[in-house]
């Protein structure tokens, strides 16, 4: 039986309600976070954090005791019999229930904060084996450093991918391959990787940070530089990385097989050395 935390209480699931009033509900006025359990460490909690509150901070939502959120997941954690196994925790933090308008309320009133924990075990044999991935122009708001719960764009695009047996679907903006529908990508043309920088076009990953910091540590160059569409043929390995994924070899996209078909040296070295940062944090 699930325990989540809302409004300051820690509850059994199904005794959440959420007023329909809630702002997140009528206008998906809000942001979250989703930070991955190690079996006894947060990955980079603090870089999570980080992104919290300046998504927070971007859309003018005050939440006082924010601080107090790796607190709570640590509890959620322990209340779910989770300490041992891989898990993440989903976090929800709204403007809160007004009166429906377009304009915040007035007084302001308490957020609505909500978080949930759960076992997660990803399918690594099919991510390591590498996806398929389409390829689309970029369907969404100009926003996207603001980690929204307003993803209907995503989940369409996503939901194509799946539709056509693929696994994620990467944007195309301007000409410019950006980012995807929950993953940020990475390209190697001539040994060099390359992704695209962090902008108002896409999400600041969190893992996306920590690989660009692992592989300029196993003395890869990195450029942070959009590539374009037109350039696939160039491209000898992709990659997408993000929180439940991890790092996950692209094999194909849209129409175009990446290199041979098959993750390459570089991914594979990457991954290795990912894996090796978690295991330290396992202990």
């Amino acid at each position: 039986m699930s325990i989540c935390y809302f409004n300051g209480k820690f509850l059994k699931k199904e005794r959440v309600k959420v007023s329909p009033d809630d702002r997140g509900f009528l206008f998906a006025d809000g942001v979250y976070e989703v930070v991955r359990w190690y079996e006894g460490s947060f990955f980079d909690m603090e870089s999570h954090m980080a992104r919290l509150k300046r998504s927070m901070k971007e859309i003018r939502i005050s939440w006082p005791e924010a601080d107090s959120f790796p607190s709570v997941a640590l509890k959620l954690i322990s209340k779910n019999g989770l300490q041992k196994r891989p898990s993440l925790v989903y976090l929800q933090v709204t403007r809160g229930a007004a009166k429906r308008t377009h304009a915040f309320p007035s007084p302001p009133v308490a957020p609505t904060v909500y978080a949930n924990a759960w076992g997660f075990n990803p399918a690594k044999d099919l991510i390591s084996a590498g996806i398929e991935t389409i390829l689309r122009q970029d369907p969404r708001w100009n926003r996207c450093d603001i980690k929204s719960v307003s993803l209907l764009p995503n989940v369409l695009s996503f939901q194509e991918a799946t539709e056509n047996g693929s696994m994620e679907c990467i944007f195309v903006r301007d000409g410019m391959m950006t980012e995807c529908a929950h993953s940020n990508v990475f390209f190697v043309i001539d040994g060099k990787v390359f992704t695209h920088p962090e902008s108002e076009n896409i999400l600041s990953g969190v893992t996306r940070k920590n690989i660009i910091r692992i592989a300029r540590e196993a003395g890869i160059s990195v450029f942070e530089m959009p590539v374009a569409a037109s350039r696939l043929n160039e491209i000898s390995e992709a990659f997408i990385t993000n929180t439940s994924y991890e790092i996950a070899p692209v094999v194909s996209i849209g129409k175009n097989t990446v290199g041979d078909g098959k993750p390459g040296p570089v991914t594979k070295l990457l991954r290795e050395n990912f894996d090796s940062v978690i295991g330290d944090l396992k202990g």
